[in-house]
């Protein structure tokens, strides 16, 4: 199918993650993070220049944080079929708020169907060289249906943990649990940035993280942790469109992201 003229195909932005006391067999472990994909309004090539993006960025893991679909059911099947062949050893994904106005329990079905781990408020483990990755991943905030406390039951305070969570909003909560990376969604970059009235409108709506990364303490963090492991959060401005087909300005381009995890101690030969 040819692409539609003046939509920018999404892109693939990498980054280098260090955290501190990360198992030495998770050096250069690589995660894709897909999200607000919106299949519906967002055109078929589109979406699938992303999930190509993803496969040939030969992650060991990806992950999805999201609002695959607008507001119908007749979308879920497209979804179904669009985000299908992630081809990653594990592909991890939790809900958003348009997955729950439309029905979360269609998209959570075909997701499964398409081989993918579903986590509504619980955690997995990813086996990497013998070292369990833990993914963590919390159910909408958006529309309440997230639960901290059961999606971190049963996984061990000094643990890697990689949280999945579809509004950054959530982010000091999660830091407080000691978690190493966040990543999320929701905010699209603003989708149309215009400096400082953007802003005005993010800061209006109670928001506090746009785009890209942030450094997030919690206030009370595990006393088992590392005092200088903090939590990185980084929100992707996302795959498809919301309202209109269109994104402007810093910030709102289309991607797919990859993180590769390295040991923090490896920071200063990096630099």
């Amino acid at each position: 199918m040819p692409r539609r003229k003046g939509l920018k195909p999404p892109v693939l932005s990498s980054h280098d993650v260090f955290i501190t006391g990360l198992d030495p067999r998770h050096d250069g472990l690589r995660i894709a993070h897909l999200s607000d994909v919106h299949v519906g309004l967002t055109p078929r090539d589109h979406v699938r220049a992303a999930v190509e993006l993803a496969n040939d960025a030969s992650a060991d893991v990806t992950v999805l944080t999201g609002d695959y679909v607008c507001w119908s059911r007749q979308e879920i099947p497209l979804m179904e079929e669009q985000l299908g062949g992630l081809t990653a050893a594990r592909v991890i994904v939790t809900l958003g708020n348009h997955d729950y106005f439309t029905s979360a329990k269609r998209i959570g079905e075909a997701m499964i169907r398409n081989g993918y781990d579903l986590l509504k408020n619980a955690s997995t483990t990813v086996d990497v060289g013998g070292a369990p990755l833990h993914v963590v991943g919390i159910d909408d905030p958006v529309t309440r249906h997230h639960d901290i406390d059961a999606a971190y039951r049963g996984v061990p305070a000094t643990a890697t943990t990689v949280v999945l969570c579809h509004c950054p909003e959530q982010a000091d909560n999660l830091a407080e649990r000691g978690a190493d990376l966040i990543l999320s969604g929701h905010m699209h970059g603003g989708q149309i940035y215009l400096r400082g009235i953007t802003d005005r409108i993010i800061k209006r709506m109670g928001r506090r993280y746009r785009s890209g990364f942030y450094d997030v303490a919690g206030d009370r963090r595990p006393v088992e942790r590392a005092p200088d492991r903090g939590s990185r959060l980084y929100v992707t401005s996302g795959v498809g469109f919301s309202g209109v087909r269109v994104r402007s300005g810093d910030g709102t381009t289309a991607e797919v992201a990859l993180f590769t995890l390295r040991r923090a101690a490896d920071a200063a030969a990096a630099a």
